[in-house]
C-alpha cells in the first residue's frame, strides 16, 4: 500500500511548551523543500531509531552548508552532491518523549519500503502487510491530514520493476502497445490496430491501456 497524505500540522501536534524542538523542526522545514527516503538501512520503533539513505532537495536560496540537522533528531552526513539535491545517509536517534511515541504509533506489523517522501505539506508512505495491517497504518494516517491517494497491490517482491504493479493483461497490452509501436510518434498503430493484433475489443484495449498508464504514472509520481 501507498498512502499519500497533505497534513494539516506539519509539526504533527507537537506541544508548544517545547520550544527548541519546535524552533528545531521549522528551521529545517524552512530550508528543506522535499526528503525522497531512498533506502532503510535500520529500524527500531521502539529505541526511536532510524538509519535511511535519503535525497534531500533544499529550497531556492539554500545549500548543504544550510541543512542542520538538529542533534535532538539525529545526525546527517552529505554523501552526494547535485545542484540543489544531496544525497544523504540520515541517522535518526529521538530522545524526545513526544517524537518517540509518535514514532511508536507506526510500529505495526508491516514491512517499510518505497517510496517514503516527505516535505511540509505532504507525506508519503509505502509498507506491505496483511489488510488489517494495512487499514491500521491507513487510519493512522488520516490522523495527521486529508488521505489525498491509496494504491493497494499485490507484494511481488520483484524488485523494482514498475510493470510488476499492473495486472498481467495490463503488462502483457502496454508490452505489446510498445513493441507494435503504439506509443512512437506518429505512431505506427493505431488502438483498433493494436486491439486486433491482441484479439480484444477496441474498447477493452483502451481501458486496460488507460488503467495501466494510470497506474504506473501514479505510482513513479507518488509524492508529486
Amino acid at each position: 500500500m501507498t498512502v499519500e497524505v497533505c497534513l494539516k500540522d506539519p509539526l504533527m501536534g507537537m506541544p508548544p511548551d517545547a520550544e527548541d524542538l519546535n524552533r528545531a523542526v521549522n528551521d529545517l522545514l524552512d530550508r528543506v523543500e522535499s526528503v525522497n527516503v531512498l533506502e532503510l538501512l535500520k529500524m527500531n520503533f521502539e529505541r526511536g531509531e532510524e538509519t535511511v539513505v535519503a535525497e534531500i532537495t533544499m529550497k531556492e536560496g539554500y545549500t548543504a552548508d544550510d541543512l542542520e540537522f538538529p542533534e535532538i533528531l539525529g545526525s546527517l552526513e552529505v554523501l552526494k552532491a547535485d545542484g540543489r539535491t544531496y544525497t544523504c545517509l540520515v541517522r535518526y536517534v529521538i530522545r524526545d518523549e513526544f517524537l518517540l511515541e509518535k514514532m511508536r504509533e507506526f510500529d505495526l506489523d508491516v514491512i517499510w519500503a518505497s517510496p517514503i517522501y516527505k516535505s511540509r505539506d505532504l507525506f508519503v508512505h509505502t509498507c506491505i502487510g496483511d489488510a488489517e495491517n494495512l487499514n491500521k497504518i491507513l487510519r493512522l494516517m488520516s490522523t495527521y491530514g486529508e488521505v489525498r491517494n491509496v494504491i493497494f497491490e499485490e507484494a511481488t517482491f520483484s524488485g523494482n520493476d514498475p510493470l510488476s504493479r499492473l495486472t498481467p493483461r495490463q503488462r502483457d497490452l502496454l508490452i505489446a502497445a510498445k513493441q507494435y509501436g503504439y506509443y512512437e510518434y506518429p505512431r505506427r498503430i493505431n488502438s483498433q490496430q493494436l486491439a486486433e493484433k491482441v484479439g480484444i475489443s477496441k474498447a477493452t484495449a483502451i481501458e486496460h491501456l488507460r488503467k495501466a498508464e494510470a497506474r504506473l504514472i501514479s505510482t513513479l509520481l507518488a509524492g508529486y
